[in-house]
């Protein structure tokens, strides 16, 4: 970091809001990590990184995107093929599952990485978190017929493959975001240029045929394969079917009562009701639990103001500039939010991708 700020060519140039959301930022991993020294918990450093150090680097990164336009296309053309390799990597893998080749999975090692049951499937890949967040931002970039250097044909082969790869994974939160992609368009089409709002409606009319008339085939070869991922939805809301979840959120809410205001600190461990076990609070899969547990209702106010603040204003600027990759942005952001809920999304370098991306759009506007 200290080489990358001797070699910056430009002056680092930030604004008030986009400096109050870091000074935030760092103050929340200040917090977490204090108390998790005053605490004694075993591993108080493991949220530093990602609340302190990386913050840092991601500072000087906003202010060259800020002053650097080209950036931002040669951003989306990675983003498109990162995307791409990603899909085509995890439906090859999910292939040869169904032909019966055992393929080792490159992320968990010995853990199942897709697995195929009576009428569903689920994919643990780490990478469809990356997915989580590409996907409605290329969707968008291809509704609103936005020019970055990707051939259209490539683009439309995309969405019709992430769509299969997303429902094969029977993720919630990713299934959720296969239906809600067709209708964010419409939604923020008044960021479009008027030639393409005309179109955007039939353009997502047509892709939801291929979709159903897919669908109906599958049916058709496999009877019962959409209950299956129906059922498979609803679960997340049935505390008997997701015993685990619902008793991970009880201990949670009596851990918040035990240190409302500040919490317990990172690196605090919390006994796991079901299988029974003591674990770090970051292998929980409730998220905002985690926070509130950790850092109490301070810490949570800090971070929650840092993601929604953020949101909020990118959604602003977008539709006052109509600003298709701002919005873009901030949808992928938008989900990433809401998959960070039930599993731990945005707790790593790579996953804060969309919060600052966002930012630099911002600061782009307001130093500019």
């Amino acid at each position: 970091m200290i080489a990358i700020g001797v070699l910056m060519s430009k002056k680092i140039r930030v604004s008030k809001f986009v400096l109050l959301n870091f000074i935030l930022i760092l103050v929340y991993g200040v917090l977490g990590t204090g108390l998790g020294i005053i605490y004694q918990n075993p591993n108080p450093f493991q949220f530093l990184g990602v609340f302190f150090f990386w913050p840092i680097f991601w500072l000087f990164f906003i202010s060259y995107f800020s002053t650097s336009p080209n950036l931002l296309e040669r951003y989306l053309k990675v983003l498109f093929i990162s995307h791409t390799v990603i899909v085509l990597f995890d439906l090859f893998y999910a292939v040869a599952a169904f032909n019966g080749i055992k393929l080792p999975n490159p992320f968990y090692g010995t853990e199942t990485g897709f697995s195929i049951y009576e009428n569903s499937t689920r994919m643990t890949f780490i990478n469809l978190n990356t997915l989580t967040f590409s996907t409605p931002i290329l969707f968008i970039l291809f509704f609103s017929q936005y020019k970055f250097g990707i051939n259209k044909i490539y683009q439309v082969i995309n969405v019709i493959l992430t769509i299969i790869l997303l429902i094969l994974s029977g993720r919630r939160s990713v299934m959720l975001m296969c239906v809600s992609v067709f209708i964010m368009p419409l939604l923020f089409s008044s960021c479009f240029s008027k030639e393409v709002r005309r179109t955007t409606g039939k353009v997502v009319l047509v892709l939801l045929v291929i979709v159903f008339i897919g669908a109906y085939y599958v049916e058709n070869a496999y009877p019962g394969f959409w209950e299956g991922y129906y059922q498979v939805f609803l679960k997340a809301f049935d505390s008997s079917e997701e015993p685990i979840k619902f008793a991970q959120a009880k201990m949670f809410i009596n851990a918040i009562f035990e240190k409302p205001f500040l919490g317990h600190g990172f690196g605090a461990i919390f006994f796991e009701p079901l299988p029974g076990r003591m674990i770090y609070s970051s292998y929980f899969e409730l998220s905002y639990h985690q926070k509130l547990a950790t850092t109490g209702i301070v810490g949570f106010t800090l971070i929650m103001f840092v993601f929604l603040s953020t949101l909020w204003y990118s959604f602003y600027l977008s539709k006052r500039n109509k600003d298709v990759t701002l919005v873009a942005f901030a949808v992928g952001l938008l989900f990433m939010l809401v998959a960070d809920a039930t599993n731990p999304v945005l707790c790593s370098f790579d996953s804060m991708w969309p919060l600052y991306l966002c930012l630099a759009k911002i600061n782009s506007y307001q130093i500019n």
